[in-house]
């Protein structure tokens, strides 16, 4: 039988029910707690998220800290080097304005539009650029002017005193050469980074404060969402928990949403489904089969109590002859019962080339009751089990000799890549509509005469498996006489992976 999928293992096991009990668990709560895993799978959820968002933020942050800083210093080098280049330019054509030498105040209390123009250019916002930048002159040339200089040797223009000598770490600083008929000068303009490292600075302190907010608003986002997501399984795990052998027909919940969770929801219900008919199949199986071992047994006995009562008037070689019949129908049925375990559990008997026609007319000698018709048995070789096969051959000869009125049919031919075995009886048949129930376990279209002919209804279950298991197909028709006409069709030698 089919295991999860609606089979047993093994048709002398001790019935499904116990098995499932071990595998579902009659005790909840034995097998593991249902909120305890959930947690534990929103924990790691959530702590990778959380991980996963804090890594992205702060590199993130690292990466925007980095580019506004950079952004702000070359806006602002760039920005001196036009102001620059506008007045070295005035200054070479010899446009010297009075308030290059004035005080920033006085500077700031007279400045329009025009003179900012004049100053810096037009593109250029004077204010901003008065109270950001420092500009003085320096070089040989001052010495033959008449111009007052600082302690170090420069001309501050705009009245305002400059930082000392700037260093890259402090100051940007833009440098532009004037030659003139006293020597070269140099026009400089500073402006101090402390306005970039405020702004810097204070983007940090933003992103110090709003980081740890999105890092715990994405876990608290990820517990809530996965918490939700989660809910749905852990009802379908509570559910499975409470299964037992004996309550198989209950479902697990399925939501109300065409996601993997509800996929997941409609697959369990189906493999419920499955293990629902596996054990309904295990245990009829086993109802059948102890029926059927009981039968010989009680008749053994039956036979042998009768004649112990009344010991000199019973004809002991018929006793004998009745008890050895019904042995053999207990060693057949146990025959066949070990054969569909072993089938079950995947033990295959070694394979070989076998000569079907061979095992066909072995077994044909056999049969006495009834006439045997193998004109049509012609070579047919196939690659299998000399004695499953010869079990398939006895069983379907077995069963068309319980039925047959007079003739048995058998051929073997090959038909391209299949070699084919039919056995045709002369009986009643089998209905159309039923012709597939005749290979269940312990199936019987007509009960009472069956088992007056010594059938147990394993054997074409059996031979389904057998002939399944070499590649094989079979099936049942009506034959020309009128009654059943089993085909059994196998894959010659060398054929393989033929669709089955």
């Amino acid at each position: 039988m089919e295991s999860v999928t609606g089979s047993v293992k093994g048709p002398v096991s001790e019935g499904l029910g116990p098995q499932i009990a071990s595998e579902l668990g009659t005790e909840p709560a034995a097998a593991y707690s249902r909120p305890r895993k959930r947690e534990l799978v929103r924990l790691r959820l959530t702590a990778i998220v959380v991980i996963t968002v804090f890594v992205a933020l702060v590199l993130g942050a690292v990466l925007l800290r980095t580019w506004v800083q950079a952004t702000l210093t070359n806006d602002l080098r760039a920005r001196n080097e036009r102001i620059v280049g506008f007045m070295a330019d005035s200054l070479s054509k010899g446009r010297v304005p009075a308030e290059l030498f004035a005080s920033v105040n006085t500077l700031e209390s007279q400045l329009d539009q025009q003179t900012s123009a004049d100053l810096f250019g037009r593109a250029a916002n004077a204010e901003q650029v008065l109270s950001t930048t420092y500009f003085y002159l320096d070089g040989q040339g001052l010495s033959e002017l008449n111009f007052k200089v600082d302690d170090q040797g420069r001309l501050v223009l705009f009245g305002r005193q400059g930082p000392p000598r700037p260093t890259a770490a402090n100051a940007i600083e833009v440098v532009r050469d004037l030659p003139t008929q006293y020597g070269t000068l140099r026009l400089h303009a500073v402006s101090p980074v402390d306005e970039i490292k405020r702004s810097v600075s204070a983007l940090s302190n933003g992103l110090l404060i709003s980081l740890p907010l999105l890092i715990a608003g994405a876990g608290l986002m990820t517990w809530i969402i996965t918490g939700r997501a989660l809910a749905p399984v852990a009802d379908m795990t509570g559910r499975v928990q409470e299964l037992t052998a004996n309550n198989l027909d209950a479902r697990v919940p399925v939501p109300n949403t065409n996601d993997e969770i509800a996929q997941l929801g409609h697959m369990l219900n189906e493999m419920l489904g499955r293990l629902q008919k596996s054990s309904i199949t295990q245990r009829q199986f086993i109802s059948d089969a102890s029926h059927e071992l009981r039968s010989p047994v009680a008749s053994i006995r039956a036979q042998l109590e009768t004649a112990l009562q009344y010991p000199q008037d019973v004809d002991w070689p018929a006793v004998a002859r009745i008890v050895l019949a019904e042995d053999d129908r207990l060693e057949h049925l146990v025959d066949n019962l070990l054969a569909m375990a072993r089938l079950e559990e995947g033990r295959l008997g070694r394979r070989s080339e076998v000569d079907l026609d061979d095992l066909v007319m072995e077994q044909t000698h056999r049969m006495t009751s009834v006439r045997m018709d193998v004109s049509a048995v012609s070579a047919g070789r196939v690659w299998g089990n000399p004695d499953e096969l010869t079990s398939v051959i006895r069983n379907l000869l077995d069963n068309a000799a319980r039925y047959a009125a007079s003739t048995i049919k058998v051929s073997v031919a090959e038909h391209g890549p299949w070699v084919v075995l039919s056995v045709a009886d002369d009986g009643p048949g089998v209905p159309e509509g039923e012709r597939n129930q005749v290979f269940e376990r312990f199936a019987r279209l007509q009960e009472s005469r069956e088992r007056d002919k010594g059938g147990t209804g394993l054997g074409l279950s059996l031979t389904k498996r057998i002939v399944e298991s070499h590649g094989g197909i079979i099936r049942v028709e009506s034959a020309a006489s009128g009654g059943a006409l089993f085909i059994v069709s196998l894959p010659a030698t060398g054929v393989a992976d033929l669709p089955t």
